[in-house]
């Protein structure tokens, strides 16, 4: 099982669920609710080892990949009966949302990759034939498979812009937060990217409780554990990652394991 599996089938607990015998790996008896704190543990004790963002841009991404680990926990947790399901009349469903969400991801960072590398005498707003076309494999299948698209799509921006020199902060650009546009730079550019995840997250959140879910602990729970998963897993080695991953499909399996014997 992969992070991602994993969280999704720990989501599916019920609060009951967590009632359910469990031991604490090296400790002793324990429920299914220390089970995800015993994850979290993990993950912050990988976080506080790990290494720290080296310059401005980075840090800046830091921010914006918290913003997504708290998304991704969400959407890991969406039945995916609910993705295309309106909340009323012409509102957004989740999928459409995340539609957004991830082609403004890949707007943004065309217009900032613009901006630093554009030319004294061409225009501040990149031009519309340049821009990204929408790619509808980002949002097709179910909420894991959009989860990690937008995973994917974050790497890339991190992997172009988080070394942004200092002094290329400062360069200009355009930007709109209604209809019409102001001078920014790229520094406010880079900010962006948080700032939108967390807009289209709290969509998300308004959508599903629209839709009659509600939160259960261990959805909230996963949240968290995907929070702090985003802070470090940019830092953190393959080795630490995969030992955290095997610790988390270990959990969920007991966790599948104890469903069962319930039902028995």
């Amino acid at each position: 099982m992969t992070f991602e599996t994993s969280l999704r089938a720990l989501a599916r607990l019920g609060d009951a669920d967590l009632e359910r015998d469990w031991t604490w790996p090296g400790k002793g008896p324990a429920d299914l609710r220390n089970a995800f704190f015993y994850i979290l543990m993990e993950e912050q004790a990988a976080l506080v080892v790990a290494a720290s963002p080296t310059n401005e841009a980075d840090r800046i991404l830091a921010l914006a990949q918290r913003a997504f680990g708290d998304l991704r926990g969400l959407l890991l947790a969406v039945p995916d009966a609910l993705l295309d399901r309106e909340p009323a009349p012409r509102e957004w469903s989740i999928r459409k949302t995340m539609e957004h969400t991830i082609g403004v991801e890949r707007s943004y960072r065309a217009n900032t990759q613009y901006a630093l590398l554009r030319e004294d005498g061409e225009p501040l707003t990149l031009p519309a034939d340049r821009r990204p076309k929408p790619d509808p494999a980002d949002t097709e299948g179910d909420a894991l498979a959009i989860a990690l698209a937008l995973a994917r799509r974050r790497a890339e921006t991190d992997a172009a812009l988080a070394n942004t020199p200092a002094d290329d902060l400062a360069r200009a650009s355009q930007w709109a937060a209604v209809k019409e546009p102001f001078n920014v730079d790229v520094r406010f550019r880079l900010h962006r990217f948080g700032a939108h995840l967390v807009e289209h997250k709290q969509q998300v959140e308004k959508t599903l409780r629209a839709l009659g879910q509600t939160e259960t602990d261990a959805q909230a729970y996963i949240r968290q554990i995907s929070i702090i998963r985003s802070r470090h897993e940019r830092r953190s080695t393959e080795g630490v990652r995969q030992r955290l991953d095997d610790a988390i499909a270990a959990v969920a399996e007991a966790s599948t394991e104890a469903r069962w014997d319930r039902r028995s």
